[in-house]
Order: C-alpha cells, then sequence, then structure tokens
C-alpha cells in the first residue's frame, strides 16, 4: 500500500469512529426520549421516530409511503398471506428466500394456491399467469438480489408480465437495499443513493410491492414495504405482524436514522469503493483458477469448493488466516455445489482483499 492509499485508509477509518459516536449520541436522544424499546405493537401506539422514517424511506425509494416492521421475514409471513386471502394464486421464484416460502405457505395453508418457476424462466411464468388469468389475487414473488449469488432479477420483464396479467409483482430487495439504486454508470456501476432494485432497473411501481431490508446496509433491526398510502392503510389493518408482533427497539431506529444521513453525505463513495473491492476480489479469484458464481459484481460472491469436506477444511483455515467465510456444504446445497460464500463491505480494505486472495492462493494446494 503506498502513501496515498494508507492516508485514504486512515481517513476512512476516523470517518468510521467519528460515526460511531454520532450513533451513539444519536441513540442516547431517542432512548432518552422514547425509552429503550416500545413495549406496544404498532396497532397501539408508535413513537414518532417510525412515522419520520417511513417518510423519509418513502422520499429515498420514490413511493407514495413507506410501512416498517422489525424484519423482512416478518412482513413476508404478514403481508403474502393478507394480500393473497384463503382464494388467490401466488407465483413463487424457486431461487427466492426462504423467508418468501415460508409466508407462501402460511396463505397456502388457508387455501391459496402455490406454483413455482424457476429463476428467469419467463416462459414457465407466463404459462401459469394464463392458466390463472382469471384469479383476482395474483402475486408474483422473487429476489430482487439473489442471496446466494448476487444476481439481480429482470424486475423490467417481470413488471411487464406482471401488468400484463394483473397481477402483484412482490420484490424482496433485502440485500440490494442501500447497495444498488438509480441510474448505474461506468463510475458507480451499482448506481446512485442505494435506493434499491427497481431504482436501478430504471422501473417505476406500477404494480409492484417493493421490500427491503435494513439489518444489511444499515446495521439495523428495521424493513419496510414500500406502497401506496391505500396499500399502507389495508396492511395496517390486515397485516397481522404489525397488530401482533413486538416492534423495533428504539436504537435500532435510531441507527437507521443516522445511517440515512450517512447515505444522503457519502453513500455513493462508499458503493464505489464497494464496486472496487468487490471487482478486484472476483477477477483475482478467477486468475486463481476458481469458479465464481457471481455475474453482476454484487458483493455476494459464491466460490465453488464442489466437496463438503473440503468446504469445510477450507473453511477452518481461512478462520485461523483471519478470514471468514459463509460455508454452503451438503444438503444446503446440491453435492458437487458446494460453495464459499464471501461477503465485501466498505468497511474492507485493499489489505484485505490482498489476504483474501493470499488464502486462496495457498488453498489451491489443499484442493
Amino acid at each position: 500500500m503506498n502513501t496515498e492509499d494508507k492516508m485514504i485508509e486512515a481517513n476512512e477509518n476516523e470517518n468510521r469512529r467519528a460515526l460511531i459516536r454520532q450513533m451513539f449520541k444519536r441513540m442516547k436522544q431517542y432512548i432518552a426520549r422514547w425509552g429503550v424499546h416500545p413495549s406496544w405493537c404498532r396497532l397501539v401506539a408508535s413513537p414518532q421516530i417510525y412515522t419520520d422514517l417511513e417518510d423519509r424511506l418513502a422520499k429515498l425509494v420514490g413511493t407514495e409511503a413507506t410501512l416498517i416492521l422489525p424484519t423482512v421475514t416478518l412482513i413476508s409471513i404478514g403481508i403474502i398471506p393478507a394480500l393473497i386471502g384463503k382464494t388467490g394464486v401466488m407465483f413463487l421464484d424457486k431461487s427466492g428466500h426462504e423467508t418468501m416460502y415460508e409466508g407462501c405457505k402460511i396463505a397456502r395453508d388457508s387455501g391459496a394456491t402455490l406454483k413455482s418457476f424457476k429463476q428467469g424462466d419467463f416462459a414457465t411464468l407466463e404459462k401459469l399467469l394464463i392458466e390463472h388469468k382469471d384469479n383476482p389475487r395474483k402475486m408474483i414473488l422473487v429476489d430482487g438480489v439473489y442471496s446466494m449469488t448476487g444476481d439481480y432479477a429482470d424486475i423490467k420483464s417481470l413488471q411487464a408480465l406482471a401488468k400484463k396479467y394483473d397481477a402483484i409483482l412482490y420484490i424482496d430487495d433485502a440485500h440490494g437495499f442501500g447497495v444498488v439504486g438509480e441510474n448505474p454508470d461506468d463510475n458507480n456501476p451499482f448506481g446512485y443513493k442505494g435506493n434499491g432494485i427497481v431504482k436501478y432497473a430504471g422501473c417505476d411501481y406500477e404494480n409492484i410491492l417493493y421490500v427491503g431490508g435494513c439489518s444489511k446496509a444499515y446495521s439495523s433491526l428495521a424493513a419496510f414495504i414500500a406502497c401506496s398510502k391505500k396499500m399502507k392503510t389495508f396492511l395496517q389493518a390486515f397485516a397481522t405482524p404489525y397488530d401482533l408482533s413486538g416492534p423495533c427497539p428504539t436504537a435500532s431506529l435510531a441507527t437507521l436514522w443516522k445511517g440515512l444521513d450517512v447515505n444522503e453525505e457519502r453513500g455513493d463513495t462508499y458503493r464505489k469503493k464497494l464496486w472496487d473491492l468487490t471487482h478486484r476480489g472476483i477477477n483475482g479469484l478467477r486468475q486463481l483458477g476458481f469458479e465464481v458464481v457471481n455475474t453482476s459484481g454484487f458483493p455476494i460472491v459464491s466460490v465453488k469448493i464442489g466437496d463438503t469436506e473440503k468446504l469445510i477444511e477450507t473453511a477452518n483455515f481461512m478462520f485461523d488466516e483471519g478470514v471468514m467465510a459463509t460455508i454452503c456444504p451438503y444438503p444446503m446445497v446440491i453435492k458437487g455445489e458446494e460453495v464459499h460464500r464471501l461477503t465485501f463491505t466498505a468497511a474492507n480494505s485493499s489489505e484485505d482483499v490482498t489476504k483474501l486472495l493470499d488464502c486462496f492462493s495457498q488453498m489451491k494446494k489443499m484442493l
């Protein structure tokens, strides 16, 4: 690392320390006002910070309204059954997150119909939509950014089908929100503002329900659904987690608020750095001869090992070297498809990527 890079790294470290101090100050202010945790469900009462955050998130993603709940999981198991009812039909992407499937199962157990299609198989999806075209309650469910590969859903094609057959397109963007955003270009391939996969794709929200997670980019126990004001009112009345679940801790809401400040001030700088680190990591791994499952450059990177015993052995080696990977062994994945799932962050440094590549270089001998 040259002198200029060291100075930049030192400045970033100081920024992070300053940010942590600011977040603690913000949390203290809100905890002093609202307590550590609201002891009621949102239907009964909500601190003002909920309303303020919902307005701010709606402005960021470009919808009339948003509704905050603690997690994407609660949103899926509460909103999917509420919208589908006992007679609707759901078209679930087989590569979609398990939490969407859990929400679909609850609806199916109440009488709704569940169909599935492979990721990107729009011919099968359209065939299913035609078969159920007379059903007034139809929902297509996909990940915005797929949690294992970092691939992006083809939002434009999916929205076109949703409009054509009068269906709702439900997008779980737990991983994409805060990273990808509007108007991607060569300078910042992730796009700007971090306002999600719909904006990244250049689409509007017609026929779309957008779900954003705040536990990834914002490290906050919170998630939201972006929708119309009319839909928000419906969900407040019929989504079970809104009137029965415990709410977000006050500190998490304060952290999200401060995180949105940081996003406005220098979020695009972090996204540019994140792209550069991820791009270097992916290229380096491929140059070493590893099969990398990633077509988008998103910082979820799966490296194929193809053997569970070798996967565990190399994971332990990396951990001892100070590198942590999420292992995906059989039966989590098909035999022969075992991978190390790597996650790059803007808090990583160029030296961290060098260490990662050094580890994989040594692992080649083990494999």
